[in-house]
């Protein structure tokens, strides 16, 4: 089988370059040829609000891609179009996350579906956290001319069904980046918290920071907030200090490079996913694979990842009086050595055959919807 994938791939950095790194390394290592047609542009400047687009780690995570789209050039478009029918795949397998990518991803959807290769569409997001009114349309401007869709959640699946006209949904859970599950012996017994991820009004990091000092008020315990504030830092540090948490919390405002990742999840005793809202969590996924217990928003996908009174446990997103009263439970229960054990005993890994075989199936099946 040939398959292309066409998104964001280094030395672009994200979540979802890792991811497919991942997915070509699975398809390769089942014997299938494997194209990455990346971006060498994802936003414009005034659009994207961290410091960089570009991953600066010392440990990379190279899918060899072809770095050729810029999301505001057409002609890169076309230049991306060309490229993908010389490599003539059996399937291409497109990266959906935000709206925004809508004129991009459908216009080379329908160009290349002429080619007779089967299109697939990996919905991280169906749509995007901070939602706008033109979402909807734009969706389904992408999705008109793809014959199967990928979905990480349940909760993503019934979103993304009554705007596909009865194409097949798959439903496969988030892989693991396995570089960073390394076997830890880390019995999680501490209090040491630990919110991980670019800070975006939706990662719900004002409800944990209002939720600290009840914590406070009757256990000692550290946060560390460790990734790349994509909103105005000062608003943060202002509630630590209103909230007199300076002794308390720790940040690293900054991206963090693949070769750090572990360490700082070795400090942690507990990840927090606060999010307002949320579809699936690679954080997540790290988290458990080293043997982390989270405590996440039941939000989202969120709930279909964190198991109550398993690996973790579970408050209602936004109620910052719930997310106390759970931390404490989780630190006075003594749950840490717990549930670490519970998640060793059932294995934190999950792996991208899923979705190869998957697509092994729409190149066997060779059917093409209706466009």
């Amino acid at each position: 089988m040939k398959v292309t994938i066409i998104g964001p791939a280094y030395p672009l950095r994200g979540g979802i370059a890792h991811h497919v790194y991942y997915l070509k390394r699975e398809l390769t290592q089942r014997g299938h040829s494997v194209q990455v047609v990346s971006f060498r542009k994802l936003y414009p400047k005034l659009l994207f609000p961290g410091s960089t687009e570009f991953d600066t780690s010392a440990a990379k995570l190279d899918a060899g891609a072809i770095p050729i789209i810029s999301s505001l050039s057409p002609l890169t478009w076309a230049r991306a179009v060309k490229t993908v029918k010389a490599f003539s795949p059996d399937v291409i397998l497109f990266q959906w996350w935000h709206s925004f990518f809508a004129p991009v991803i459908g216009t080379l959807a329908r160009f290349l579906g002429r080619t007779g290769s089967s299109l697939v569409l990996e919905c991280h997001n169906v749509f995007p956290h901070e939602r706008s009114p033109f979402d909807v349309a734009l969706l389904k401007f992408a999705s008109r001319p793809i014959d199967g869709f990928i979905t990480h959640s349940t909760k993503d699946r019934d979103d993304l069904r009554p705007f596909v006209n009865g194409k097949q949904i798959s439903v496969c859970p988030l892989p693991t980046p396995t570089d960073f599950a390394e076997e830890s012996d880390n019995d999680r017994s501490g209090r040491t918290i630990l919110f991980f991820g670019t800070v975006r009004k939706y990662k719900g990091l004002e409800i944990l920071l209002n939720a600290l000092p009840k914590v406070l008020a009757q256990t000692p315990c550290q946060l560390i907030v460790a990734g790349e504030f994509y909103e105005p830092v000062e608003k943060y540090l202002d509630l630590i200090r209103a909230n007199d948490l300076e002794r308390s919390v720790t940040i690293h405002n900054r991206y963090i490079p693949n070769e750090e990742i572990a360490e700082i999840f070795e400090l942690a005793d507990v990840l927090v996913l606060p999010y307002l809202n949320a579809t699936q969590s690679a954080v997540a996924r790290i988290a458990l694979s080293r043997g982390l217990p989270v405590i996440a928003s039941n939000t989202g996908g969120l709930s279909e990842t964190v198991i109550e009174n398993d690996n973790g446990l579970l408050f209602t997103a936004g109620d910052a009086d719930e997310l106390a009263q759970q931390i404490l439970k989780y630190f006075e229960s003594g749950l840490g050595p717990v549930f670490t054990r519970n998640i060793r005993a059932s294995g934190g890994l999950r792996s991208s055959s899923e979705i190869v075989e998957v697509l092994e199936q729409v190149a066997t099946s060779g059917s093409r919807g209706t466009k």
